[in-house]
C-alpha cells in the first residue's frame, strides 16, 4: 500500500522535495519532503482510489467507527469522502484555541461516547491531531484512532503519539516517497542521503548543510 500510493502522490505533484528548492511550513520548519494532498482532489482517479485505501483502513482497523471527523483544513475533505463511503456521519474540529464557537458547536453536535476516527491529512508534530483528538476526548467522545494520508514517522512525534494514547495509521510515510523519488530520479542519491539525515535530526539545519 505504501509504494502505490507514493507513486500516486508523486505522479500528481502532490510530492514537493525541498533540497534545490526552499520548502518552509506554515509552523516555520524547513521540510525536505512536503505532501500537499489537496492536489489530490483534481484528480478524480487519484482521488478514488485514495478514497478506497483510506476507507479499507478505518474498515480493518476501527469497524466500530461511528463518526469520521477531519482536521481543519486539509483533513475535511477526505473526511467527507470517507464518510460517504461508509454511510457514516462526518465533521470537522479545529485546533485547540483556533475558535471558541468551535467548542459550542462539539457540544451540540457529539454526543458522549460516540466512537470517532479523526482523518488527518498530513503528520508531522502531531501536535494537529493530538490538539483535536484531546478536544474530542474532553467532550466524552470515544477517539478509536487516527488516519492520515501520508507521514513523516518521526520517532519523538510517534513517542508522544503513544504516550498520549494515539494510535494512527498512514497510508504512505516519509521514507516510502523519498527511496521511491530516488529510484525514479526525482531526487539525486546525494538529496537522498540528506533526507535520512533529516529523520536523524529533524528540524536541526544539519541535514541540508552541504
Amino acid at each position: 500500500m505504501e509504494r502505490t500510493v507514493a507513486k500516486c502522490l508523486l505522479e500528481i505533484k502532490a510530492i514537493f522535495f525541498g533540497f534545490s528548492t526552499e520548502y518552509i511550513s506554515s509552523k516555520g520548519e524547513r521540510l525536505p519532503v512536503y505532501c500537499n494532498n489537496r492536489v489530490i482532489l483534481s484528480y478524480p482517479r487519484v482521488r478514488k482510489v485514495i478514497t478506497k485505501w483510506l476507507t479499507n483502513v478505518i474498515k480493518e482497523t476501527y469497524p466500530d467507527a461511528e463518526m469520521i471527523i477531519g482536521t481543519s483544513i486539509a483533513g475535511t475533505s477526505f473526511a467527507v469522502l470517507i464518510s460517504d463511503a461508509l454511510g457514516l456521519p462526518s465533521g470537522y474540529v479545529l485546533e485547540a484555541n483556533a475558535s471558541s464557537a468551535s467548542e459550542e458547536r462539539i457540544k451540540e453536535a457529539f454526543k458522549p461516547g460516540i466512537k470517532i476516527v479523526v482523518i488527518d491529512d498530513t503528520i508531522c508534530t502531531g501536535v494537529t491531531l493530538v490538539s483535536v483528538v484531546e478536544t474530542l476526548r474532553r467532550f466524552g467522545c470515544n477517539v478509536l484512532g487516527g488516519v492520515s494520508l501520508f507521514s513523516y514517522e518521526l520517532e519523538k512525534t510517534d513517542k508522544m503519539l503513544e504516550d498520549k494514547g494515539i494510535k494512527y495509521t498512514a497510508l504512505t510515510n516519509f521514507d516510502t516517497v523519498t527511496l521511491i523519488g530516488q529510484q525514479t530520479g526525482k531526487i539525486s542519491y546525494n538529496e537522498y542521503l540528506q533526507a535520512l539525515k533529516f529523520k536523524e535530526e529533524p528540524f536541526t539545519d544539519n541535514w541540508y548543510k552541504k
